[in-house]
């Protein structure tokens, strides 16, 4: 079933549609951030090596490398590096100083990479380690410089009553019983976003701070081209998660069998009429030096 499970991920991380919903919403969480992509307060007028892990096709890397102007007084360029589990959307084309490569974050990094790194990014990955976060966050750490930061965020599923509710939202609450089924199957903490805090600090990080970032999707976000995007990544996001939970035994099915006919569709609309929003957690710490 695992086996099966990382077939179907790598078919629907190589399809367009994918692609182009991790792309929308890396553009809707930082417009969430006020266009500010880190918080951790990292001297980036100093050359420096910076990785995002579970990068996927590497937009926010390539945001961040192109945001960010040459290191002052120095001849030196910064390092940007992403990792992902599956290289399949690792962009083709990308400037010198921007590289990929496969990394799983529940197993320990290679020695070249270990303290290496002034900032680590990853969001929306850590469910992918399943029932043992901390191990995962614990690996970060070791990649990090002393002096270096750390900045993760997660969904906490802490979700406004007055917007996400069965009666308002249904389809975007039958995605969200999708979502909690995978979770359960995998060993993941649901409310993961709530937990990154301590995590971070029961890896050694210090001066850990975090902050609270709503999405906003659809009809909730006032940016037109962003609130279509965020429609249609949520149409995308379903048939995602519909190919996983269908393989569930009947028992643990977490919608009707004809509801995923007709979840794709039904989201979307509701998402751009009505609006919903995801709840992310942001935290970032410092590795003591």
């Amino acid at each position: 079933m695992a086996n099966q499970h990382q077939q179907e991920s790598k078919y629907w991380m190589e399809s367009e549609g994918e692609r182009k919903r991790l792309a929308s919403n890396h553009f809707i969480a930082k417009d969430a951030m006020g266009g500010k992509l880190v918080r951790a307060p990292v001297d980036f007028s100093r050359p420096g090596k910076f990785l995002d892990s579970g990068t996927a096709d590497g937009t926010w890397l390539l945001d961040l490398a192109s945001s960010l102007p040459p290191p002052a007084l120095s001849a030196a360029a910064h390092e940007f590096v992403g990792t992902d589990l599956n290289p399949a959307p690792f962009p083709q084309s990308v400037p010198p100083n921007v590289t990929f490569a496969v990394q799983d974050i529940k197993t320990q990094w290679p020695e070249s990479s270990q303290g290496r790194f002034d900032l680590v990014h990853q969001r929306l990955t850590l469910l992918g380690a399943g029932p043992n976060p901390a191990a995962s966050i614990s690996h970060l750490y070791s990649i990090v410089k002393p002096g270096g930061w750390v900045q993760v965020s997660e969904g906490t599923m802490d979700f406004p009553s007055d917007i996400v509710n069965e009666e308002r939202t249904p389809a975007y609450s039958d995605m969200l019983k999708l979502m909690r089924a995978i979770a359960g199957a995998v060993g993941a903490e649901w409310h993961l976003g709530r937990t990154i805090k301590g995590l971070l600090e029961q890896a050694g990080f210090t001066d850990v701070e975090e902050e609270d970032v709503i999405l906003n999707l659809g009809a909730t976000n006032i940016n037109e081209k962003l609130a279509k995007e965020g429609a249609e990544s949520c149409g995308v996001a379903v048939q995602g998660l519909s190919r996983f939970a269908q393989k569930f035994p009947p028992e643990k099915q977490p919608l009707p069998t004809e509801r995923y006919e007709t979840l794709v569709a039904d989201i979307e609309k509701e998402v751009l009429e009505k609006g919903a929003v995801y709840p992310l957690k942001v935290v970032w710490g410092r590795k003591p030096e």
